[in-house]
């Protein structure tokens, strides 16, 4: 093979093969395929480690419910569940679960306030004389009343008796009509007030006509 040949060769090969050692050209389109499957990994990575801290978080909340005790939780009984929640520095959701662990299936604020009014309605009762002769069952109904409510204090998922729902009835007619009375009355001295205020003023008026008249003379 001559000289001529050789480089003639020599220059075949690397046509072939100087390529290979060039930097790679890319098309718009694998450029683009590239960006997004690098953003893809990026967003992926933030997710994982969002889930990360969120469920570090949970953990922590479960264990830190966990610890409520049910004496615990009873001295926030007559706050609202979202109240007790923020108090106790837990989600309302955990508070939830962490009351049907206890046994504690409905938060029983609505009643022990609903009980909690009735006894102050009662002792009302009692100490204006509205029913004559009923000192002596009235106390006996506050007796029964505060028994009660000790007792849902306890057992949170109690109903309460049906006399005790009767009586919170009878309260809630009575206030009815003593509200209505005591409107009734003030209306009454506002149209007396009403009355004597027009007389006086037509008196007023007259004497002036009087006065007037004398004057006129």
């Amino acid at each position: 093979m001559i000289a001529g040949d050789d480089e003639k060769y020599g220059s075949g090969i690397w046509n072939e093969l100087g390529p290979l050692f060039e930097p790679e050209k890319h098309s718009p389109q694998t450029l683009l395929c590239k960006n997004i499957a690098e953003a893809f990994k990026e967003t992926r990575e933030l997710d994982m480690n969002a889930i990360g801290r969120r469920r570090k978080s949970e953990e922590k909340a479960n264990n830190s419910s966990k610890t409520l005790s049910r004496k615990t939780i009873s001295q926030y009984f007559y706050m609202t569940i979202t109240k007790a929640a923020k108090e106790l520095n837990v989600g309302v959701t955990l508070l939830k679960k962490r009351c049907r662990e206890l046994g504690i299936r409905r938060w029983p604020q609505r009643k022990l306030m609903s009980l909690q009014n009735l006894i102050r309605n009662v002792q009302e009762l009692e100490r204006g004389g509205d029913i004559p002769g009923s000192e002596g069952k009235l106390k006996e109904a506050i007796e029964i009343l505060q028994r009660e409510r000790e007792l849902i204090e306890e057992i949170p998922d109690l109903e309460m008796e049906d006399k005790t729902k009767r009586l919170r009835q009878a309260c809630f007619k009575a206030n009815y009509k003593k509200r209505r009375l005591s409107e009734m009355m003030n209306n009454d001295h506002d149209h007396d007030q009403l009355q004597s205020s027009t007389a006086t003023g037509s008196c007023y008026r007259g004497g002036n006509h009087g006065y007037g008249e004398t004057k006129s003379m």
